[in-house]
């Protein structure tokens, strides 16, 4: 006798997964660098989640970018950015590799303390408009370095790496 298992994905599906799974990693790079995660989760209750799940199940979410800054500054005292690909790995799993990620955390530049933080969005043109959003200009990143860690998600259909700047 044969045995046949089949596993769908949606991309409704995954972009649930991956929004989630994104939260979470910023969150213990928040507490990491010493700083409250608390911001994360509430700036993820409030506009990212939607936002997030709305451009990824539509294809238009291009990075998740959080950047540490002093108040009022034009520069960036450090950022990681989360690039997503809709690629996919062309295989029925998902995946969230923290351990490999928290690994680059001491090759990174380490935020003071005391510092503010902020998460954004980048997508691509054709978005759907999500109420409330406007758009932002980053933080330059004069003077620091990315690096790239490599896959930190990775679904059948999206994937997101990091990149941080030192």
């Amino acid at each position: 006798m044969t045995s046949v298992s089949v596993r769908t994905y949606t991309r409704a599906h995954t972009s649930v997964y991956v929004s989630d799974k994104l939260r979470n990693l910023l969150k213990v790079l928040v507490w990491r660098h010493g700083l409250d995660p608390k911001g994360v989760v509430d700036a993820w209750n409030a506009w990212i989640d939607h936002a997030a799940r709305t451009w990824l199940r539509s294809g238009h979410l291009r990075a998740v970018i959080i950047e540490f800054y002093w108040p009022g500054a034009r520069n960036a005292l450090a950022r990681w950015d989360f690039p997503i690909r809709y690629d996919g790995t062309d295989v029925d799993e998902m995946w969230t590799d923290r351990s490999f990620f928290q690994e680059s955390f001491p090759k990174a530049k380490m935020p003071p303390s005391g510092c503010a933080y902020r998460i954004v969005l980048r997508h691509a043109p054709g978005a759907p408009h999500i109420a409330g959003l406007t758009d932002t200009r980053l933080r330059s990143v004069a003077g620091l370095a990315a690096r790239e860690t490599g896959t930190v998600i990775a679904t059948p259909d999206i994937m997101a790496s990091a990149r941080y700047y030192r």
